[in-house]
């Protein structure tokens, strides 16, 4: 998983945090959300809060680079922040044969969504019947968004399903944007090492997405770096400015001009033509 995922409210130290800390390295947190990334949260604790404490969690999805994800279990009750919505009692539901993911945890299912939300067609937001499982809030085209998904992410199931896991939340988190770098963290930001070694991998060349970079990583008889190392490194180079996708960015290409690997960055580049 590229983007930093963490666990929010009773998440954060329920048993079934530990398939999600497995499957996509999710880190809990405990008062204050992060400055980016993808905030899991069951929908009950949204639903069980007071209107102050419902308003703060959608406030932080107002910058881009921000998701905050209710998953199961919910309230099958109406809510109104950030606008009408409400989950009904819904199982028997039929996936598309295109979407492993939703294939795998489409017998768990128990919820479907109503309301005043855009469905995430592009990652199998609706059932074969039409009936909502996954479903986004975004008051602008430049902020982050709020999500809802009846999909059991938690479940054993995802467990032989890793990558569509990592695949579907990157997709997921494409839509929300990129978190505007500080620019004090930037200056800070020193790459180690294990930066330039994702940051060469991505020179060999042209990537459909990260998950498959990253699936490239495991195989490349240039390189060796287990995946979950990997991830880490190449979030942080997303977060910093360095990556976007599975492409360097302009920041990314001047930190290889300036180091001392430009002369191996030129070699792989000639290789990859």
């Amino acid at each position: 998983m590229t983007a930093f995922v963490w666990l929010a409210g009773t998440l954060a130290t329920h048993r079934r945090r530990r398939i999600l800390q497995d499957v996509i390295s999710a880190k809990p947190i405990e008062n204050q959300l992060p400055s980016s990334g993808l905030c899991l949260l069951f929908g009950s604790d949204f639903q069980e809060a007071d209107e102050k404490q419902q308003q703060q969690w959608y406030n932080w999805t107002q910058e881009p680079g921000k998701i905050l994800l209710l998953i199961p279990p919910f309230e099958t009750e109406k809510s109104s922040i950030p606008c009408e919505w409400q989950i009904r009692r819904h199982s028997g539901v039929r996936a598309k044969p295109d979407v492993p993911l939703l294939q795998v945890l489409a017998p768990e299912v128990r919820y479907e969504l109503q309301g005043k939300l855009q469905t995430l067609t592009q990652i199998g937001g609706a059932w074969d019947d039409f009936s909502i499982n996954t479903a986004y809030y975004r008051k602008h085209p430049h902020s982050g968004i709020f999500a809802i998904t009846c999909l059991p992410l938690w479940s054993l199931a995802v467990l032989d399903q890793e990558q569509e896991l990592q695949k579907w939340l990157e997709q997921l988190h494409s839509i929300a944007g990129q978190p505007v770098a500080k620019a004090v963290e930037q200056t800070l930001f020193q790459p180690k090492p294990e930066h330039f070694t994702v940051m060469l991998h991505l020179l060999t060349q042209k990537f459909a997405d990260a998950s498959t970079a990253l699936t490239a990583l495991q195989n490349s008889t240039i390189f060796s770096m287990d995946r979950k190392t990997a991830q880490t490194y190449l979030a942080d180079l997303q977060f910093q400015g360095l990556v976007e996708g599975a492409k360097l960015t302009e920041l990314g290409q001047d930190a290889i001009r300036s180091s001392s690997y430009l002369a191996y960055a030129e070699a792989l580049e000639a290789l990859a033509l």
